[in-house]
């Protein structure tokens, strides 16, 4: 983890950051790189879809996501990138994992 400066870089890793298109002033984002390791995202899935039902917390966040209208791949995708974040902080601060951290 002391590799990477920021959780952005991890998330780049992981090939979970989108695809930026730049058109002069105009900013789109686009799917998934994907250009990271496909066995890290593969763990990812498993791991979110565990959290997903046994954590309350990303079982919310998961639901906020589906009403806001996002596909269940791109609702998964945002619990992909939320818990890489998490894992970030908790190893570069040596916090340990606790439920009452999680918002």
């Amino acid at each position: 983890f002391e590799l990477f400066s920021s959780a952005n870089q991890l998330l780049g890793y992981a090939g979970l950051d989108p695809d930026i298109y730049q058109l002069r002033t105009m900013y789109k984002t686009g799917k998934m790189v994907k250009h990271g390791s496909g066995y890290l995202r593969k763990t990812l899935m498993d791991v979110v879809m565990t959290n997903m039902i046994h954590i309350l917390q990303f079982n919310d966040y998961y639901s906020k996501k589906k009403s806001e209208g996002k596909c269940h791949r791109v609702a998964l995708s945002h619990l992909f990138r939320k818990l890489l974040r998490i894992i970030y902080h908790l190893e570069i601060n040596g916090i340990s994992f606790s439920y009452k951290l999680l918002k």
